[in-house]
This record gives C-alpha cells, sequence and structure tokens, in this order.
C-alpha cells in the first residue's frame, strides 16, 4: 500500500491524547503515513468565529482522510445557532 498522507485534528482537551495514541497505533500495526496538522476546534471558534477553518476544510478535501481527536463546544442551541454553513444539517 502507498504510504498516505493524513490530515491530524486533534482538537481539544482529551483530544489530543486520543489523537497521539491512534497514531502510535496504526505506526505499531504497520500503517505507513504522513501527518500534517490542521486546526478544529475551541480556540479557533474563540480567536476566528469557526471550529472548523475553511483551510482546515480544504485539506481534507485534498488528502481524502482524517484523523480526528475531540472538541468542546457550546450547548447544543447555542452551537448550532452559530454553526458553519458548510456543515448546517449535516447530522
Amino acid at each position: 500500500m502507498a504510504k498516505r498522507t493524513i490530515v491530524s485534528m486533534p482538537g481539544d482537551g482529551i483530544g489530543k491524547n486520543v489523537l497521539e495514541e491512534a497514531v502510535r497505533v496504526l505506526d505499531a500495526a504497520g500503517f505507513e503515513a504522513d501527518y500534517i496538522h490542521a486546526d478544529i476546534g475551541w480556540e479557533f471558534w474563540c480567536n476566528e468565529g469557526n471550529p472548523l477553518p475553511q483551510r482546515t476544510l480544504d485539506l481534507i478535501e485534498k488528502h481524502k482522510i482524517a484523523l480526528f481527536g475531540a472538541i468542546t463546544s457550546k450547548p447544543k442551541d447555542a452551537a448550532a445557532a452559530e454553526l458553519s454553513p458548510a456543515l448546517q444539517d449535516k447530522g
């Protein structure tokens, strides 16, 4: 199998630890990949008004594979009211 490039999105809190361990498991299983860090989560919501910046969506579109940790959010109704149009009604 060809070496893949994976968009690595650790997110917030425990997501960083979860992602680090997921990469260790993939490495131990012999899955060869390069990882590109991408921005996602509460920090970007606070600083940029969008938890999933377009630059991250562009990386996912380009590489077609991503590994995601976890994010922190506002309560559901408050979060839904501010959700990026690209994500509205996606489940």
